[in-house]
């Protein structure tokens, strides 16, 4: 009796420390956003005549290393939340997910972290969890709609900075 417990207990950590695969698209695009944000020059860009890439003007190692931290934190952090939120069930779950898409909106302030498109992808994901589990809500589709546009708004400041 104790082994399948100790069983259940194993699988319920698995399961909370398994990444959201919509949360590592939204770090993997907020890499890229970030990267593109401090390295590379745009034509978009006040002063900026054409394409370009410097490193060490950007900040180097150091700036990068600084970045890929906040996008790792942030993402360890939302795929926390998007577990939780899920276990709590479909209606539940589409509330926490128009939550985290408005907490998504309110981080493209930071844009630079690449907080925004980690938030938004935890947020889209939950959403369509939520919609999959049988939960009908409106909260679930604003939520997405939100998610949508903070990674576009979020792209859009990283290339037009």
């Amino acid at each position: 009796m104790t082994t399948t417990r100790a069983e259940h207990r194993t699988g319920d950590r698995r399961t909370l420390l398994t990444p959201d695969p919509f949360v590592v698209t939204g770090a993997l695009v907020a890499l890229g956003c970030t990267f593109v944000g401090q390295f590379v020059d745009t034509p978009w860009r006040p002063g900026s005549p054409d394409w370009g890439f410097d490193f060490a003007d950007g900040g180097g190692l150091g700036a990068l290393a600084v970045l890929l931290a906040f996008v790792l934190v942030a993402a360890v952090v939302v795929s926390l939340v998007t577990a939780a939120a899920r276990a709590a069930g479909p209606a539940a779950a589409g509330r926490r997910a128009l939550w985290l898409a408005a907490i998504g909106v309110l981080s493209l302030g930071v844009f630079w972290t690449g907080v925004p498109a980690v938030v938004a992808g935890g947020a889209a994901g939950l959403a369509t969890s939520a919609r999959r589990s049988g939960g009908r809500s409106m909260a679930a589709g604003i939520a997405v709609v939100l998610a949508v546009l903070t990674v576009a708004g979020a792209v859009y400041l990283a290339v037009a900075g």
